[in-house]
């Protein structure tokens, strides 16, 4: 299962829309949605050497919040993650990011998810992206966070390819480049992305990174619109497209 857009790309979204899509008539949207919230902290440097970073002899406990099953549980995860199943590491590194069961420690999710990553497990490297993009108490690094949503991205994963397309648009990370932004939103939009398809819709409204087709606005906004995207009907709205309940396909 996928998880939600994280802080780290949804800061991403937020930096887009603040600028003003192609600095067009869509420069008044908001960037606050449910499930996409710019993180309100500065950056960290907690991560500052992660790559030498050794994970601990044990887990940490916090005794009063991890009963003895949840303690075998996390014993057994930590086992497997050792021995280099992916699956087990990325696990561990989300227990680490949020601190349950065990004790919160940024360094140690980013071993684990780097770990997960490398062996080319695609959530692990969407994750370790948003992780470098700004998600809380994560030192931000942009070149990092292109890097490997790429990887992912290549892999198919849908998330990953919706943000890497909002770093080619804003040049985070990597040369801007709408026609790279709007590549990657195609192929995120193909798989029902919504927000990718809300996107790609204001790209063929604007002709930025594609050919100007508002037909082909009209059509991937109105399918971001049928996935509950207000963006994408406040712009229906702007290009004086009637939003109907059954989209094309």
């Amino acid at each position: 299962m996928r998880r939600q857009i994280r802080a780290g790309c949804g800061a991403l979204l937020a930096a887009v829309v603040a600028g003003g899509f192609g600095g067009g008539v869509f420069a008044g949207e908001t960037a606050q949605k449910e499930g996409v919230t710019p993180s309100s902290k500065p950056d960290s440097s907690l991560v500052s050497s992660v790559g030498d970073s050794r994970p601990p002899t044990s887990v940490r406990m916090l005794a009063n919040r991890a009963s003895r099953a949840e303690i075998n549980e996390i014993e057994g995860m930590r086992t497997a993650a050792e021995d280099g199943v992916a699956r087990a590491q990325f696990s561990l590194g989300l227990r680490y990011e949020s601190g349950h069961g065990v004790t919160k420690d940024p360094v140690q999710a980013i071993h684990w998810f780097r770990k997960a990553a490398e062996q080319g497990y695609d959530e692990a490297q969407y994750t370790l992206g948003c992780c470098y993009n700004g998600d809380e108490g994560f030192a931000k690094d942009p070149n990092e966070a292109a890097k490997w949503w790429e990887k992912a991205a290549a892999q198919g994963y849908a998330d990953a390819q919706y943000c890497l397309g909002l770093s080619y648009f804003m040049g985070r990370g990597v040369a801007k480049n709408p026609s790279a932004a709007a590549k990657w939103w195609i192929k995120a939009a193909e798989q029902g992305h919504a927000d990718a398809q809300y996107f790609l819709g204001l790209s063929y409204s604007m002709g930025l990174g594609v050919p100007k087709i508002p037909e082909q606005a009209v059509f991937w906004l109105r399918r971001a619109v049928a996935l509950g995207n207000e963006n994408a009907l406040a712009a229906l709205k702007q290009l004086g497209a009637k939003h109907e309940t059954s989209t094309e396909q």
